[in-house]
């Protein structure tokens, strides 16, 4: 849309009246026709409403509040503002009904409800279902018609779904579904099948479906698949240019099943006793041209997915197995960043175009072995290297502790899987020492690249964490005085006070629970077109610059990072980099929902198989409907207040629960025993039986 015909109707329509397409054009000086499609553009993205009566106007202006819709496990709709005000409880009336992540205004209620005016945008084109194939017959004597119906995989959408196209498939088997008419009042969902997944009871088509859900396909447009095969191994010839440093001691460290190697290290001793310190990654933004098949698919992605079991990447396996994979014993081409480094400061740093080749392919647990002693872990030629990296990766994370930084430390967990993809084990991943060195090595290299950024005026999308809303670090304040702890962290917290929060009460039963709220009460990180800077790591400059595999924001540095060097002009880049900050969060906001529910759907699963096993946890949340318990190897189900024994209150100054007579009390990090009651995979929810505390 041309900027000045935007800018005039919305200063048109500014002051606060309505006006028809005419009215419209006549003030603006055009002609109807070519205000027509500028309108149906701002109408679409939300800037603008049309009335009933076929009036413009600003939604504010005729009470309309944009929103986004979302909706509770049980399928309740609740209304999020696009302004980032608390939501609101939902009515639906008339025709439409939204789906979650829709687009929408609505009308604001004086109880605090509101109700759906309009449904500017959909969410979702397709949407993954179990299949229900029934035989119907009309009448006594009449013929025997097959019915299909899609049951949506995605619970929080209450709506049965007509399907047509369904001829090979079986009863209960998954179905990606592209949607032909959307729900309304009166009218059923119709839909038609795309691709069949799996049967419902195959873990990897469970997964799958829940790729597909959140946007991310299993499967690659042809077209980009024929270019990625299109491209070959880098020789000499593509060489020129790259500084050639196939002659550092370098290597990647990375876990044990991981294959697309995306940053290599690399540590030398400088003359003046300082480090240089390498890091090297895959020059990805070689292959990946802007606006390209495979950039295309790359951006509407966003990241890569992991799923236990399952990886959707980013890119096509030819790129992100292959070429773009910083395999041992190969010569590739990547992005270097060399830092100076002295005292744990980075004094210097120069950066580069460069051809690599990796000595090794190390793992975590291999050099986590290594430091604690088994030298014959990792190759001797690297020994001596991880040594001196071991050292630097300690005063770099010293300075970053010094300066505030937050390390809240929560587990992950991880997956065993048998041949069928079904979890037989469940536990905390590991965070040994090798872990950290890479993370801080990393944290460094996107540091030094954000800043390089700023002082150049390089256009970025950078990676940021504002401060917390002082709402929310007084609600932590109330939250800890209600454990008998008492900080006083004031309105606009120093990180340096979460953390020493986060230390503080380290080795207490709450202190996960602790851990939990402080993460509540802080924003949640995003990527922005301005160097805001980023709280939680205490950085004024940041971004993501060492996974352009799998992340489309570090693709796009790497690109940005491309012209600086090569002396172009990014000027006219500026204006996209805003937009692409706001894509790339919503695409990571969908990748973390994915990966929060198949974590949940194989922690069911797990325990489906447990019924009626006892497990020891702690009390991981308390809410008036019972307490939440996580059990030791991170799996996390619900004791409903209604099988405890006797009246429980819940005192939520307090986070307990509590029972009068005879007294009891359940508080935050009470050591429980607990007995597997309920494990319903299809719900992703977990009840547990008390048996009795712990000791």
């Amino acid at each position: 849309m041309n900027t000045s015909i935007r800018e005039t109707l919305l200063g048109l329509l500014g002051g606060g009246a309505t006006r028809s397409l005419n009215e419209l054009a006549a003030q603006a000086g055009l002609p109807a026709g070519e205000l027509r499609a500028p309108l149906d553009a701002l109408c679409a993205e939300g800037a603008l409403v049309l009335t009933r009566k076929k009036r413009y106007a600003l939604p504010q202006m005729v009470g309309l509040i944009p929103a986004r819709a979302a909706a509770q496990r049980n399928g309740a709709l609740t209304a999020c503002p696009l302004d980032g005000s608390p939501a609101m409880r939902m009515r639906e009336r008339g025709g439409e009904r939204a789906l979650p992540g829709d687009q929408i205004f609505v009308r604001l209620y004086r109880d605090g409800e509101c109700e759906l005016a309009q449904i500017v945008a959909r969410a979702r084109t397709q949407l993954a279902a179990f299949l229900r194939i029934e035989t119907r017959r009309k009448g006594r004597r009449g013929a025997a018609q097959t019915c299909v119906t899609g049951v949506p995989c995605d619970r929080r959408i209450r709506h049965v779904i007509e399907v047509e196209g369904a001829e090979d498939a079986h009863n209960d088997d998954i179905a990606l579904l592209a949607i032909d008419r959307y729900p309304e009042r009166s009218e059923p969902m119709r839909a038609h099948v795309v691709r069949l997944l799996g049967a419902g009871s195959d873990m990897r088509a469970r997964l799958a479906a829940i790729a597909e859900e959140h946007g991310f396909p299993t499967a690659f447009p042809d077209e980009a698949l024929r270019q990625a095969g299109r491209m070959s191994e880098p020789d000499e010839a593509g060489f020129a240019g790259r500084e050639d440093l196939r002659g550092l001691m370098l290597f990647t460290i990375d876990g044990p099943f991981s294959k697309d190697f995306d940053d290599a290290v690399s540590l030398e001793r400088a003359e003046d006793g300082s480090w240089r310190l390498g890091v090297h990654i895959a020059d990805v933004s070689h292959y990946v041209r802007p606006g390209s098949p495979i950039d295309r698919e790359a951006q509407k992605r966003g990241t890569s997915l992991y799923l236990p079991g399952l990886t959707v990447p980013m890119l096509p396996e030819a790129l992100s197995n292959d070429l773009c994979s910083l395999m041992p014993d190969a010569d590739r081409l990547a992005m270097s960043l060399i830092m100076t480094v002295r005292d744990g400061r980075i004094v210097d740093h120069h950066l580069a175009r460069s051809v690599i080749h990796s000595r090794a392919r190390l793992t975590y647990d291999g050099v986590n072995r290594l430091f604690d002693g088994e030298e014959e872990a990792v190759p001797a030629e690297v020994r001596p290297a991880l040594a001196d990296m071991r050292a630097l990766a300690i005063e770099l994370r010293r300075r970053r502790e010094a300066a505030g930084a937050i390390d809240l430390d929560l587990p992950e967990s991880e997956f065993t899987l048998d041949e069928s993809n079904v979890p037989t084990d469940v536990f905390p991943a590991p965070r040994g020492e090798a872990e950290r060195l890479i993370e801080e090595f990393m944290l460094a290299a996107n540091q030094t690249v954000a800043a390089l950024a700023r002082d150049t005026g390089t256009p970025l999308v950078y990676r940021v964490h504002e401060a917390p809303d002082p709402d929310r670090i007084r609600a932590l304040s109330a939250f800890l005085a209600g454990l008998g702890l008492n900080f006083r962290l004031g309105a606009a917290a120093h990180p340096g006070l979460l953390q020493n929060v986060l230390e503080r009460t380290r080795d207490l039963p709450a202190a996960g629970a602790v851990a939990r709220m402080v993460l509540r009460s802080m924003q949640r990180a995003r990527y922005a077109d301005q160097p805001l800077g980023h709280y939680a790591l205490a950085m004024r400059d940041y971004c993501h610059f060492t996974s352009p595999i799998r992340r489309y924001p570090d693709l796009t540095v790497h690109r940005m990072l491309g012209r600086l060097i090569d002396g172009e002009s990014s000027a006219a880049q500026a204006a996209k980099m805003a937009v692409l900050a706001d894509q790339c969060s919503a695409r990571e906001q969908e990748a973390a929902l994915a990966e929060r529910e198949a974590d949940d759907l194989m922690k069911a699963r797990y325990m489906a198989g447990r019924i009626g096993c006892a497990f020891e946890g702690a009390v991981s949340n308390v809410v008036d409907w019972g307490f939440y318990v996580m059990l030791d190897n991170g799996v996390e189900g619900l004791v409903h207040v209604a099988s405890l024994d006797g009246h429980f209150e819940f005192d939520a100054a307090r986070c307990q629960l509590i029972r009068r007579t005879p007294k009891k009390i359940f508080r935050l990090g009470d050591r429980v025993r607990v007995r597997v009651e309920r494990a319903d995979v299809d719900r992703m929810e977990i009840d547990f039986l008390l048996e009795e505390d712990a000791p």
